[in-house]
């Protein structure tokens, strides 16, 4: 009894407390941003502070869509982050597969050129990219968006497509080929039923990247009409005050598709890439 009593303890010390802590400070700012978002505007200034609204209301979510017309901004945020997940993903599907698979000439300083595209910030490439978009009139365009979007999240995600193939023995397409496949038949008949977690994982970070980009929005789009969510924020800030409640209720409504997301794809994510693959 003691030595069960003594596990119980460090499991409760060593794993529930730890893990609770976490939670705690992971999701309070979300259960915040909830609140603010069903107080009224005086209460979200109110003193003392309440952490529950006095009187719930749900103007905020209203006014987005019957005063600003949010949802125009929540459409062009998804024909954005749909667009960069297939092309991205696509492209990393095969890019990957070349990477991991063929040896070829200056093999090793793709691989390191690819690296070097993470170590550049956003803020650098902004001017030049926007010389580029300009030069091309794709500013105020979602195009523009889209461009570079893609190009920024390719990178990391061929390495993660590259670290996802090299994980699959090549054995598998070689007994594909022997019994009669050509090599893209056994890439799409059997790679990539056993790569569905892998290129579903590709695409939520895609998505994610590409829903919340920020950064080359500001400099590619200044029409109010071609605004993405992140930008859509600005309006509620003012000279003279900041609409929180607004804020909130766009923040709430900017979360959902995430919160969707990885809701239907949590049990792909939590798959291996060698899933199904290898039996017995």
């Amino acid at each position: 009894m003691g030595t069960k009593r003594k596990q119980k303890l460090n499991r409760f010390f060593f794993l529930a407390v730890p893990l609770a802590i976490f939670l705690l400070i992971t999701l309070a700012p979300f259960y915040w941003i909830l609140v603010t978002a069903l107080k009224t505007s005086t209460e979200v200034f109110a003193k003392p502070l309440t952490y529950w609204p006095v009187n719930i209301t749900f103007d905020n979510f209203v006014n987005l869509f019957k005063k600003l017309h949010f949802e125009q901004y929540f459409i062009n945020s998804f024909i954005v982050s749909i667009s960069v997940t297939t092309l991205v993903s696509v492209m990393a599907l095969i890019g990957g597969y070349a990477m991991s698979r063929y040896k070829f000439r200056g093999k090793s300083f793709v691989y390191v050129l690819l690296l070097c595209t993470q170590m550049f910030p956003a803020v650098v490439l902004m001017i030049p990219l926007f010389q580029s978009m300009n030069n091309l009139k794709l500013i105020n365009d979602l195009r523009s968006l889209i461009i570079v979007c893609s190009c920024t999240n390719l990178p990391y995600c061929m390495f993660m497509m590259m670290g996802y193939y090299n994980a699959i023995p090549r054995t598998l397409e070689e007994a594909a080929q022997v019994d009669g496949c050509s090599l893209l038949q056994a890439v799409f008949r059997i790679l990539l039923p056993a790569m569905k977690p892998s290129i579903v994982a590709t695409g939520a970070y895609a998505f994610i990247n590409s829903w919340n980009v920020y950064v080359y929005a500001t400099a590619f789009i200044t029409r109010k009409e071609k605004y993405t969510i992140p930008l859509a924020l600005s309006i509620f800030q003012g000279e003279a005050n900041t609409n929180y409640g607004g804020i909130a209720a766009a923040c709430v409504v900017a979360l959902i598709p995430a919160l969707l997301l990885f809701s239907i794809i949590q049990k792909n994510l939590a798959g291996g890439a060698t899933s199904g693959a290898v039996k017995g």
